[in-house]
């Protein structure tokens, strides 16, 4: 067996929170390995010792799940996670940033609705409503 060079490995992952989570997976994630290897169907999962990250995963012969893809070592599984987390939760920091964005818009457009006065009512529309000008 070739011996392991030491060197950095550059991941670049994106994650997509889950409006409604089915179960306990709450974001799907893909990664990009060193611009030479994708992963999708990366997921990130809330378990009773907080989130982590599983890999893609297929069902054998036997029902069982088996990961399709996995990272050999200790440390490339630590990065994966710790890279996959990160974005995690800047796609959550979005959402909100978002989310309190439109709310503000609404808001500001109730407002601007509210101080507009109230449109006169021509002589047709009072006819076809029957109120008096």
């Amino acid at each position: 067996m070739a011996q392991e060079k030491t060197t950095t490995t550059k991941i670049e992952a994106r994650a997509y929170p889950i409006a409604e989570p089915k179960n306990n997976t709450i974001a799907f994630a893909g990664l990009n390995i060193d611009d030479k290897f994708a992963i999708n169907g990366v997921r990130v999962i809330s378990g009773e010792n907080g989130l982590f990250v599983a890999m893609p995963q297929t069902r054998d012969n036997r029902g069982e799940w088996r990961d399709v893809c996995f990272p050999v070592t200790k440390e490339l599984r630590h990065q994966i996670s710790d890279t996959v987390l990160s974005e995690y939760a800047k796609a959550l920091e979005e959402m909100v940033e978002k989310r309190e964005s439109t709310v503000a818009k609404m808001r500001e457009t109730a407002r601007s609705l509210k101080e507009r006065p109230a449109p006169e009512k021509t002589p047709e529309k009072a006819r076809r409503t029957g109120a008096e000008l």
